[in-house]
Formats: structure tokens, C-alpha cells, sequence
């Protein structure tokens, strides 16, 4: 058991070498009182430290440490029950990942593209993508200058960028799929989020990936294919055609919808949900379809909205956000019953955007599946409405 830790340890303290690393996930049966651990060098006063940067659900605590202290901080932070550990190298990525049962899984690559040493104590917290790095996606899609500095009228779209990387690389089950890992962005319009997770998976993670985006706009599926050959990125490909009638062989291990708009979210939903692909994620963008309905509810005679509601159902606004979220709420129960562990969270701040809802869905059947079919029928029955991915998925 010590070998692997052996060799996370000898990689960090590598300094010729070592980027960044993060540890992740707790072992079977034990606790852990962090989420997540992010390890890198920094320079503070003129002196290389290891930064430990501690995350749990409310709070970061980040705390540096120089020589002797460090490497005896690090093998405590060994001591921890994390169970998945991803070590970033100028040259290599290890990742580690511990079976059920303990056993570790090794697995080391060769970096597409040296990674670059990056000792700025005052970079940004928690991102993935920094600036002043030059990043060729980025630059192709106008987003970052040749210097590596953010254009101004970029800045939300790259915290944007930063923001959904970040929560693909909390998806712990992600670094244990097969390879090629298959996703497919569903609506991807201009694909800057489809362009980041396979830059993510290929070159910071340092797996084989194959990802489509499929977009209804000619025009956008032909600009994108344009930037994706110009940057050797064979396996990333654009087509176009509706979500709903899309067929995949073999099936995607990822399915991504974000700013699908109304139904559309529900066809993304539906899709990975037959294909049972491992994670799936979808940040909603309009809500009509339930909304309709509950409308005409509370307008028709004898079958008006529950009276504890009529408060509510009296104003458009406020029907309009609870219409949004009984449809994101369906569709959380939908995907339990179908297996999946479920998280409704915030994508990103709302100063950057309204549309800031996201669900993460990542297949566990791990049970819980009568629990979410008793919420869902109590909650239809209650509103004598009905969900438009139910119908989708009613064989």
C-alpha cells in the first residue's frame, strides 16, 4: 500500500517537475472532513513552499509550507482516506485511483504538451485554466490574447469556461472511464465549453477523448470544425442535427446540455438517460413547456392550482420562477429513479449570467430509486401536471 503513496509523494516533491496535484473521493467505509485537496509550488518571499489549499463544502483554507514542514505535512495529507489522487508533471500525469477494496490503480501518461511551473502565490483560487498561459483554444476562439491576457469582453466567458471545468473535474468517476472517454455537447452553438472539456480531458488530463457537438446552426457547426482542424484536435467533431433524433454507436460516456433551451434540456436529459452514459450534465435555459400547464390549471374552471398557491399563481413573474423550479425538480427526480446521483447546484455567478442553474447527474444506482418515485408521484399528483421528459421516457 505504501508504493503509491511512495510514488505521489516522490512526484510532488519533484521540484523540477511537479505542477499540481489534487486529491479527491474517500475510501470505502471511512471519512474524510475535506472534499477535495489541491496541492502546487508557490514562492513567497523568495522561497519555493508547497501550497495545501483544503476544500469542503463552505470554505477554502489554503496554508504554505517551506522544506522539512512540508514534506511532513504532505505525507499527513497522505495519511487521509482520500481515494483518488491525480498528479500533474511537466511531462507526466499519474493517476491514482483506490478500488473498492483498496487496491490502488496506477496509470501514467506523457503529457501531449509540456505543462508550465506556475509559482505566483496571488494566482486566482480555484481555476483550472490560468491567465497569462498561453492557451492555443483560447487564442483560436478569440478569447485570449498571444500574451495570454483575457480580452475584456471575454472575461465572463472565460470565468464561464473556468467554472464548468471545474466541476468536470470534481466527477471523480470521470478518470475512471475507458478509454476513449465519449461525450457529446448537445445545443454547443459557438462550443467554447465543448473546445475547454476536450483540452481538459486531453491535455490536462492527459486521456484519449472523442467529442461531438451537434448544434442546429450550419453556420456555427462549419466555424467550429474550422477551429478544431487548425489545432490538430482530430477527435473533436461537429454536426449538426435535433437532440432528439441523434444516434450515438456505441453510446457516450458524457452528454452535456448547457442553455438547451426549454424542451430541448429534456431531450438531452432523455437521451443520456437511455444510453446510461456515466455522467450527465445540463444547465436548463427557458421553461415553457410545464409552465403552460400550469397556467391553464389555474385558468380553467374547476381545476385551479393548489389554494395554498393562489398567492403565487396571481402574479406572472412569480409563477414563472416556480414553473422553473418544479421542471428542474422532475427532472432531478427522473434521473434518481433512473439511478443517478444527483446535484443541483449553481454553475456560476449570477452576475455573469441569469441562467445559472445546473444539474449534475453522475449513474451510481446505488438505490434510492423508490424514495425518488415516491417524491415524483406525490409532487404530480399535487399538481395534476405532467413533465415533458416523463413523457419522453414513458416506455
Amino acid at each position: 500500500m505504501s508504493d503509491y503513496q511512495d510514488t505521489i509523494r516522490n512526484a510532488i516533491l519533484d521540484e523540477n517537475n511537479f505542477v499540481r496535484a489534487a486529491f479527491s473521493g474517500r475510501q470505502r467505509g471511512q471519512a474524510v472532513r475535506w472534499q477535495r485537496l489541491e496541492l502546487r509550488p508557490v514562492e513567497v518571499k523568495g522561497q519555493r513552499h508547497l501550497q495545501f489549499s483544503f476544500f469542503d463544502e463552505k470554505q477554502n483554507i489554503v496554508k504554505n509550507y517551506a522544506g522539512e514542514t512540508a514534506v511532513a505535512e504532505l505525507t499527513a495529507a497522505l495519511a487521509l482516506p482520500f481515494r483518488n489522487f491525480h498528479i500533474i508533471g511537466q511531462n507526466e500525469t499519474i493517476q491514482i485511483n483506490l478500488s473498492k477494496k483498496g487496491k490502488p490503480i496506477i496509470n501514467r501518461k506523457a503529457t501531449e504538451k509540456p505543462q508550465v511551473v506556475d509559482l505566483a502565490h496571488d494566482r486566482s483560487k480555484n481555476t483550472i485554466l490560468s491567465e497569462g498561459e498561453a492557451i492555443p483554444f483560447l487564442q483560436a476562439m478569440g478569447v485570449m490574447r498571444e500574451d495570454g491576457r483575457i480580452k475584456a469582453n471575454y472575461r465572463s466567458k472565460f470565468q464561464q469556461i473556468n467554472a464548468f471545468l471545474k466541476i468536470l473535474d470534481e466527477i471523480d468517476e470521470i478518470a475512471a472511464l475507458p478509454e476513449p472517454i465519449r461525450m457529446i455537447d448537445f445545443g454547443c452553438g459557438s462550443a467554447y465549453l465543448t473546445f475547454a472539456a476536450y483540452h481538459y480531458l486531453v491535455n490536462i488530463l492527459g486521456n484519449q477523448a472523442q467529442i461531438v457537438g451537434v448544434d442546429g446552426q450550419e453556420k456555427l457547426i462549419a466555424k467550429n470544425q474550422k477551429i478544431a482542424a487548425q489545432l490538430g484536435w482530430d477527435s473533436l467533431t461537429f454536426e449538426q442535427g435535433l437532440i432528439i433524433d441523434y444516434q450515438a454507436d456505441p453510446p457516450p460516456d458524457i452528454v452535456v446540455a448547457l442553455h438547451a433551451c426549454d424542451t430541448a434540456t429534456d431531450d438531452t436529459l432523455a437521451q443520456g438517460i437511455r444510453w446510461q452514459s456515466q455522467v450527465i450534465i445540463a444547465a436548463p435555459c427557458c421553461h415553457h413547456h410545464l409552465q403552460v400547464q400550469l397556467k391553464e390549471r389555474s385558468q380553467a374552471q374547476g381545476k385551479q392550482s393548489p389554494p395554498e398557491f393562489e398567492a403565487v399563481m396571481r402574479h406572472n413573474l412569480l409563477q414563472e420562477r416556480l414553473g422553473d423550479i418544479l421542471t428542474d425538480a422532475f427532472r432531478a427526480a427522473i434521473l434518481r429513479m433512473n439511478g443517478y446521483q444527483v446535484t443541483a447546484l449553481e454553475f456560476i455567478s449570477p452576475d455573469h449570467t441569469p441562467k445559472n442553474l445546473l444539474l449534475r447527474a453522475v449513474k451510481k444506482n446505488e438505490g434510492g430509486g423508490e424514495t425518488a418515485v415516491a417524491e415524483y408521484t406525490q409532487l404530480q399528483q399535487y399538481w395534476q401536471v405532467e413533465p415533458y421528459l416523463s413523457q419522453l421516457l414513458k416506455n
